[in-house]
């Protein structure tokens, strides 16, 4: 999905009861910030689907409406595409077979004590998928396709491959795009264990999940695939809910892992990147630039006199000036560069393709603004001002440039402070 594009955030509920569609419309809106829109039959719901069928992420289905007692509203969504939860009082082995068939990606039973708490999680899943590119890699085409068309029911975004090297060309190709990767062990040129050893030399468990697929499983091809990399293991036939339900916990991990890998490269304080971050990336960052001849430039910058207003302000006071600076930053500088709270009072700037001159053109703009920012704690203003390094150069590393902006924050610190010093000068 483009990032200029509006992802579609809402829901279609379509129930009778109004104390139901109610409560339902209620939680979507408070826990999902999702919009519902509501219909008390299958006629209005065909004209909500017309009106807005591209604004709808998901939709909530009661199988017995006034002008649809038998489920028909459930083809009418299935039909526009739209993933489908449907809500039933009963639930006969005939009827739940119907419904998967149908093409839904999910029931609840109505009297389930934790029914609508069910529906809000298959709505919030359905939600997230839509950001969620799966790999299907086999090379019958009639199994990718049955799979994509399972995948689908749940919002999820799908990229077809014919086998081993295509799969890796694809990965490659899509970068973050694609969170899932389900592949068949029985494919001619690279089966599927080398498919996972070689996919996970440069994929990790927290950015690539892994689901084995095979027509032949046994305990040891299990263990093949799960020792070659893999997360999880599937054998056909599997049941339609099994399969949606080990994706969707897959998935799951899959952003508790990410989540986890973010917290630990973010300042919590300020939200901003840290420096383990800056760490992770330094060496790749270093060698596009040496790659493409581009300058690389950095900025150190360090608010002067903090432990003064630390100790007039207490730490809380401080903390607040410390937020305002990361948010004047992030709005400064531009979203290609490297922005990090290095610790304490302390930020860097790391920029690809500036030279001396525009760095310390961004240098100064950094020091001006945050002289010039009304930070208050319990009412009274908190002066800031901040000595500033910069550094432009060719052919060296994001340590190396840090080190030489770093001696010129020092120089900024030793002369007047609230000052902007450029390592190209300094070395003139």
């Amino acid at each position: 999905m483009s990032s200029e594009q509006t992802p579609p955030d809402e829901v279609l509920v379509v129930e009778d009861s109004r104390s139901v569609s109610g409560l339902l419309a209620r939680r979507i809106q408070e826990e999902l910030s999702m919009s519902p829109q509501v219909a008390g039959s299958r006629a209005q719901a065909q004209e909500i689907l017309e009106q807005r069928r591209a604004r709808i992420a998901g939709a909530v289905l009661d199988l017995d409406l006034p002008d649809a007692p038998r489920g028909e509203v459930v083809d009418d969504v299935v039909a526009a595409r739209i993933p489908a939860v449907v809500l039933t009082a009963t639930l006969e082995d005939d009827l739940r077979d119907e419904l998967i068939g149908s093409g839904i990606c999910d029931y609840v039973m109505k009297d389930a004590p934790d029914a609508v708490d069910s529906v809000l999680r298959a709505l919030r899943r359905i939600y997230r998928n839509q950001w969620i590119g799966v790999l299907i890699v086999d090379d019958s085409r009639s199994a990718r396709e049955y799979l994509t068309h399972l995948l689908r029911r749940w919002g999820f975004r799908c990229y077809p491959a014919a086998g081993g090297e295509e799969a890796l060309a694809k990965l490659a190709e899509e970068g973050d795009a694609i969170r899932l990767m389900l592949c068949d062990q029985n494919m001619p040129g690279m089966d599927g264990v080398t498919l996972i050893r070689r996919a996970r030399r440069t994929y990790p468990p927290h950015r690539l999940g892994i689901i084995g697929v095979s027509n032949h499983g046994s305990g040891l091809l299990s263990a093949r695939q799960l020792k070659a990399g893999a997360n999880d293991f599937l054998t056909r036939p599997f049941l339609e809910e099994e399969f949606a339900v080990r994706v969707n916990q897959n998935v799951e991990v899959l952003e508790l892992l990410h989540e986890a890998q973010e917290g630990a490269r973010r300042d919590p304080l300020t939200g901003l990147r840290n420096r383990r971050y800056l760490d992770e990336i330094a060496e790749p960052l270093g060698e596009t630039a040496r790659r493409t001849q581009q300058p690389l430039a950095a900025a150190v910058v360090d608010l002067d006199h903090f432990k003064r207003i630390n100790d007039r302000f207490g730490h809380f006071g401080g903390d607040v000036a410390l937020c305002r600076v990361a948010d004047f930053l992030r709005d400064t500088v531009r979203r290609a560069d490297v922005l990090v709270r290095s610790g304490g009072e302390e930020f860097y700037i790391v920029s690809l393709g500036i030279d001396g001159e525009g760095m310390e053109t961004l240098g100064e703009r950094i020091r001006a603004g945050i002289e010039t920012l009304e930070v208050t704690y319990d009412g009274d203003p908190i002066d800031l001002t901040a000595s500033v390094g910069v550094a432009s150069a060719h052919d060296v590393g994001v340590e190396e440039i840090l080190k030489v902006a770093d001696r010129a924050m020092y120089d900024a610190k030793r002369t007047t402070r609230n000052c902007v010093v450029s390592a190209d000068r300094r070395a003139d």
